[in-house]
């Protein structure tokens, strides 16, 4: 509590808009206690908050016309290269480990069933040369 209170003082006053001198202990922690989950988790409005000291030597710097040192490192050769990564086509998942050959066998076999199953409901006789083999109990001839 005693290493940020600085940043602790200025959140009071700009962000709760109260005057730590007039609040008692216990509201002192329980707006410590809220001021610090905040800060725990990333979510206070403005940098300030974090390191008071750092922020002001900077703002000291800027006002009395000091350009800041720039931190960013600006390469040309990775934005080039996130463009062409974005104008490639996305590689095609694969969505089966069947070739087209096994699959096309699959939807015949599926087409026949389906046919031999309505015409059973039907009451029509079904040839035993279509070739389909009937595995469900369904599909069986009922005495």
């Amino acid at each position: 509590m005693y290493t940020k209170d600085e940043e602790f003082r200025a959140w009071l006053v700009e962000e709760r808009f109260l005057n730590p001198e007039t609040l008692s202990k216990e509201n002192t922690r329980k707006e410590f206690g809220r001021f610090m989950e905040d800060y725990n988790t990333g979510t206070l409005p403005h940098e300030k908050y974090y390191n008071f000291r750092v922020y002001e030597q900077r703002m000291n710097a800027l006002r009395a016309g000091e350009t800041l040192p720039d931190t960013s490192a600006y390469d040309p050769e990775k934005d080039l290269a996130d463009m062409r990564a974005a104008r490639k086509k996305p590689e095609k998942e694969k969505e089966s480990f069947l070739s087209v050959a096994e699959l096309k066998e699959l939807q015949k076999v599926e087409r026949e069933r389906t046919q031999i199953g309505k015409m059973k409901s039907l009451g029509l006789d079904i040839k035993p040369s279509m070739g389909v083999r009937m595995d469900a109990p369904q599909y069986e001839d009922v005495p």
